[in-house]
């Protein structure tokens, strides 16, 4: 039997070597009465008031994935290489301040619980943050180095502030329920959540907001932009606010989960209790799952609308109705996640998501490429393109709900091997991969632009053809070859329904 964080084989009992851990206190236990059972069912108010929490999250993305790049390059005339490493810069300040909020997040000791104060106190900030990103002031117009400080300085502010709210929404929903279904059930509504938002947000703002002026292409309009701003800021704002307010009635839940974490002592002891997460060998192949998928969907995303806009040269209206591919995948994945969940294992349906990605990206580019489609601009192109949307949605909220919810009983086998219930740290882990990925899409997108001769104000259908080529090998096979590395790491991943209850019996057990 194993005495550490390394994981479990499977079939061994985890009811031995784990005495030295402390037993959960006499507050903690009258705490976890008044909060009501772990593994009782979670009502729908509280998993839509706990899932709006994601919606800042799925407007950031949306900004970025559809906007940012767009708006800075061709609509202001900062270099591509600028704004991608703007971005990348922005990322690696994530790689300080994630672990460091998770980990704060995780010791914090208050009336209101260890979650629900940072929370509040990223509110506003990330709400202000949307509007400084899209409001640069005038005189900075033209200007490479003033131009390339703001959006540095904008997505510092948008991303610190994003990681103090998010970290916290994230771990809190691993401490609401020990169920192994209803874990994936509470992921599930938080990720359609977050994908009904972040398909709202461009489709909605596109059509009302970026409407021709003239002959000018409302993409093409800086005031636009700022009116996009505005409308994320009270988007978040109103979203933070709802869940924060929806899910204090779990702050004695929480706050008995945290009784029985025994933490190191000490900003060293912080330290090194967030380097002992990487002992968990699950959680370094998801850490490791993470950027590598992430990889992708960065890459992906910071060229979605340059995909849109010249590869595929759709309009404004044909971009706004591929909102339908979303939000007809979350009518499919939604029920479909709820069932799969009782019938496969976790690992499984990882398994799966990154299988019917990777196969998503064999068809469609590479049709482009071999002049196998329709032509731009027919209805049956379109219909292709949206289909193509659609699966890679479905999958995209398969391995999101999945992974998350396997983050949530990791986090019980970590609290098993070490006495420390560090939600925040993992997740924090996890969202830093992803961010990072985002901030990569950004450093190979920005200078993919610079080297394939996009300039700035090219309209759509003049775009070169080495232009269009070198869009269109990045979007589709080098996506099929990054998804290899996740493909390996959700085979090795070692999580059960059996070995989560032995996990929980194992720690009912000892806190008795």
């Amino acid at each position: 039997m194993q005495n550490s964080a390394e994981g479990f084989t499977a079939g061994q009992s985890v009811t031995s070597g784990f005495a030295r851990a402390a037993p959960a206190t006499s507050s903690a236990a009258e705490e976890a009465a008044q909060a009501g059972s772990a593994t009782a069912p979670i009502s729908l108010g509280d998993k839509l008031a706990y899932g709006i929490g994601s919606v800042p999250y799925a407007a950031k993305e949306a900004a970025f994935g559809t906007f940012v790049l767009l708006f800075y390059t061709q609509v202001l005339g900062l270099s591509g290489s600028l704004t991608g490493l703007a971005i990348f810069l922005s990322v690696i300040w994530d790689a300080v301040s994630d672990p460091l909020v998770g980990a704060w997040s995780d010791r914090l000791r208050t009336r209101w619980g260890r979650r629900h104060p940072v929370m509040l106190l990223g509110t506003a900030p990330l709400a202000l943050s949307f509007l400084m990103l899209f409001s640069p002031p005038a005189a900075i117009a033209g200007d490479q180095g003033l131009l390339f400080a703001w959006l540095l300085a904008s997505v510092l502010l948008l991303r610190t502030s994003l990681t103090v709210f998010y970290i916290p929404q994230n771990a809190m929903g691993a401490e609401i329920s020990a169920n192994y279904e209803e874990r994936s059930s509470i992921v599930n509504y938080r990720t359609n959540l977050s994908w009904i938002a972040g398909v709202a947000v461009p489709a909605v703002w596109l059509t009302l907001l970026f409407v021709p002026e003239g002959d000018t292409d409302g993409r093409f309009v800086a005031a636009n932009y700022r009116a996009f701003g505005w409308a994320c800021l009270a988007l978040s704002l109103t979203a933070c606010l709802l869940c924060i307010a929806g899910t204090w009635k779990f702050i004695p839940r929480l706050q008995a989960v945290a009784a029985r974490s025994t933490e190191s002592p000490g900003l060293r002891g912080m330290l090194a209790d967030t380097l002992a997460t990487l002992k968990n060998a699950n959680f370094r192949r998801i850490f490791i799952f993470e950027i590598a998928v992430g990889g992708t969907l960065g890459i992906l995303g910071a060229l979605q609308m340059i995909t849109f806009t010249y590869f595929w040269e759709l309009s404004i209206a044909q971009i706004s109705l591929l909102a339908l591919s979303s939000l007809l995948a979350v009518a499919v994945a939604f029920p479909g996640m709820a069932l799969l969940s009782q019938r496969w294992q976790k690992q499984s349906l990882l398994r799966l998501a990154v299988a019917g990605l990777a196969l998503n990206t064999l068809w469609l580019i590479p049709g482009r490429l071999f002049g196998l489609l329709p032509e731009n601009g027919t209805t049956a192109l379109f219909a292709l393109v949206f289909l193509n949307a659609l699966i890679t949605t479905v999958f995209t909220i398969m391995r999101t709900v999945t992974l998350h919810s396997i983050m949530a009983d990791i986090a019980d086998e970590h609290e098993l091997a070490t006495g420390r219930r560090q939600e925040g740290v993992f997740f924090a882990a996890t969202t830093f991969a992803l961010k990072f990925v985002m901030g990569f899409g950004y450093m190979v997108a920005g200078p993919l632009l610079d080297a394939v001769g996009l300039n700035a104000g090219v309209a759509p259908g003049e775009a070169s053809d080495a232009a269009l080529l070198g869009i269109g090998i990045t979007v589709g096979p080098v996506m099929t070859l990054l998804l290899l590395v996740p493909w390996w790491m959700a085979n090795r991943i070692d999580v059960s329904r059996e070995r989560l209850q032995e996990v929980q019996a194992a720690l009912a057990s000892r806190d008795r």
